[in-house]
């Protein structure tokens, strides 16, 4: 029997889950018998019959009613895999009650302190938490994955610069796992004290350690017909109700069929409404978050995709492993990271002339740029969006920022505290789910009372609230404070739409020119300003200006509709024309290797 658990680690740690799990039939009832199982299940991405699985020994657990002993020893897996899949199933209550007991009872155990900070995660606990991670520090201080535990709640609850510290620390104790590292790259984006040179070498140090031999890839087929009909395949996590459906619909309605067939690729984890509304726009449809990257390589290969669109970047739930390895015969960058991919293999990034000026950034990019001539992106707002109203007229200027508090950086608090002073009768409103956190509480507040501006001027709101709702709180905002370096690109548009002004600050970043570049489709370029004083008399001017009847509100909402942003056959002819000059030349290319491989 012992052989025969060598046998099945074995396969499990080649990841042969089936096998596993097919050795697991024979093997005697116990704990390591079921834990494998469950291990199996949760690999293999079968998260529904994991959970019930789960439910079932810890049933048995309770009740004591097991053929074998169990150990609840620091030593217990079983307990501790239970816990594991409850937090990930929906049921992280259930797992934060699990993992208490057993740091209770065995509380010099680290790695028991970090699997009780993950449960208390995602069962929205992040300051216990936070307090779970410390501990797990101070009896563990080299182990870099509580590190990064740490860094993520720090960023997620706005403290990026603390959360950018902890992610260097876990990269520096682990300098061989590029994960860290990717965490980094993604994170620098947050980072005034970013530029686009330091992202980049950033981003090559990256690939040297997670995809050394990357380089551009041979033709994967050569049907290098310039005219027929292109297969063009998306990968995405995001492919539900979030900002990036808000976008991604658009090109879809808009690409022509007759020219294009499109294939999506979801990667998303849990799926709703949204995701069927993209499958409906959609001629070819797979879900492969159970699919390894080897794995999904041979589907994209077997669908013959001509041009593979990325939507994450270094983002979480990202597929570069696929991208590196040059699966389709041209592979692009779009919308869903705002900063190269550092991939040789990865061909294109799309962007446009002000979010990319011509000539600033394109040496910064491992991908040549295809600027689109009315704007990278086009937006679909929801179709439940509330009717436009008056703000109250009590003398009060309300000023409201609703976007990713990782977002709100020491700049952009520079900028909106300036903004306060040069308007001595204003006020704040900061709207987010994550403000729900003591830690994040005391802490922009603090940073605001060391600029100037007392908390008695500051709202702080964490209510959840659907979309349709947090839209309606519009209604109640003067005007939108856009963030900086990085803007906030669906929030910016959710405002506009909502017909409150926004005011935003240029960098020196694609992700701090992207409102700069929504600005201008609707001829309000002026709204990008380019310093912290500009930010403020701009902020100023529309406070004396009044401009912001009802009437200016709703007109804001006409002028989008009548602009490029949401003119969604416009850029689907602009993408797919930019996408079909791309195959010309790569035809083109294939046809010179052939000439030149018959003349040798």
């Amino acid at each position: 029997m012992r052989e025969d658990r060598s046998q099945i680690e074995s396969f499990f740690k080649r990841g042969q889950y089936r096998q596993a799990l097919n050795g697991l039939e024979q093997a005697e009832p116990s704990a390591w018998r079921d834990t494998t199982r469950l291990r199996c299940l949760r690999a293999m991405g079968q998260g529904a019959d994991a959970v019930i699985f789960a439910n079932e020994l810890y049933e048995t657990l309770r009740n004591q009613a097991t053929e074998y002993k169990i150990n609840t020893s620091k030593r217990n897996n079983q307990l501790r895999y239970i816990a594991l899949v409850f937090a990930e199933q929906n049921q992280a209550d259930e797992a934060c009650g699990i993992m208490q007991e057993l740091c209770a009872q065995s509380p010099e155990v680290p790695a028991l302190h970090r699997e009780h900070a993950f449960a208390l995660t995602n069962a929205d606990r992040s300051d216990e938490a936070e307090q779970a991670l410390n501990r797990a520090i101070d009896l563990q201080p080299t182990h870099a994955n509580s590190h990064a535990q740490l860094a993520r709640i720090y960023c997620r609850s706005g403290r990026v610069k603390a959360g950018y510290n902890s992610y260097s620390m876990a990269a520096s104790l682990d300098p061989e796992n590029p994960n860290y590292l990717q965490r980094l790259i993604y994170w620098s984006n947050y980072s005034e004290l970013t530029t686009p040179q330091s992202n980049f070498q950033l981003t090559k140090l990256w690939v040297q350690k997670a995809h050394p031999g990357n380089q551009k890839g041979s033709n994967t087929w050569r049907t290098a017909n310039a005219n027929r009909q292109l297969k063009i395949g998306f990968i995405s996590s995001d492919l539900c109700a979030n900002s990036v459906s808000c976008f991604i619909l658009p090109l879809l309605e808009g690409l022509d069929r007759k020219q294009f067939h499109i294939t999506a690729y979801n990667d998303t984890k849990k799926t709703d409404g949204v995701t069927d509304l993209i499958r409906t726009q959609c001629d070819n449809w797979h879900d492969i978050a159970r699919n390894s990257d080897p794995a999904l390589s041979k589907l994209i290969a077997s669908d013959q995709i001509d041009i593979l669109v990325d939507l994450n970047g270094h983002g979480t739930g990202n597929r570069l492993g696929v991208f590196s390895r040059h699966v389709a015969p041209i592979q692009l960058s779009w919308f869903g990271y705002p900063s190269t991919t550092g991939l040789k293999s990865m061909d294109y990034c799309v962007t446009d002339r002000i979010a990319d000026p011509i000539g600033i950034t394109d040496d910064f990019y491992s991908e040549s740029l295809i600027r689109l001539s009315n704007g990278f992106l086009c937006y679909k707002p929801t179709g439940n969006a509330p009717a436009i109203k008056p703000t109250p007229s009590d003398g009060v200027v309300r000023l409201g920022a609703f976007g990713n508090l990782a977002k709100i950086s020491s700049l952009a608090m520079d900028c909106w505290a300036a903004a306060m002073h040069a308007v001595p009768n204003s006020v704040l409103v900061l709207k987010r789910p994550q403000l729900a956190s003591q830690n994040a509480q005391r802490f922009f507040l603090k940073e605001f009372a060391e600029r100037g501006i007392q908390s008695d001027r500051i709202t702080l709101d964490h209510e959840k609230a659907r979309i349709e709702q947090r839209l309606d709180a519009y209604n109640q905002i003067d005007l939108a404070l856009d963030t900086t370096p990085y803007n906030g690109t669906a929030t910016v548009l959710e405002a506009l739409w909502m017909g409150v002004p926004v005011i935003s600050m240029v960098g020196q970043t694609h992700a701090s020119r992207v409102s700069a570049s929504i600005l201008e489709r609707i001829n309000l370029g002026g709204m990008a300003t380019k310093s912290v004083t500009d930010f403020a008399q701009r902020v100023l001017e529309f406070s004396e200006l009044g401009e912001n009847t009802l009437e200016a509100r709703q007109s804001l909402r006409t002028r989008m509709q009548n602009s490029a942003l949401m003119n969604t056959p416009q850029f689907g002819r602009e993408f797919g024309n930019a996408l079909r000059g791309k195959w010309q030349l790569w035809c083109d290319d294939v046809a010179t290797k052939l000439e030149q491989e018959a003349s040798a």
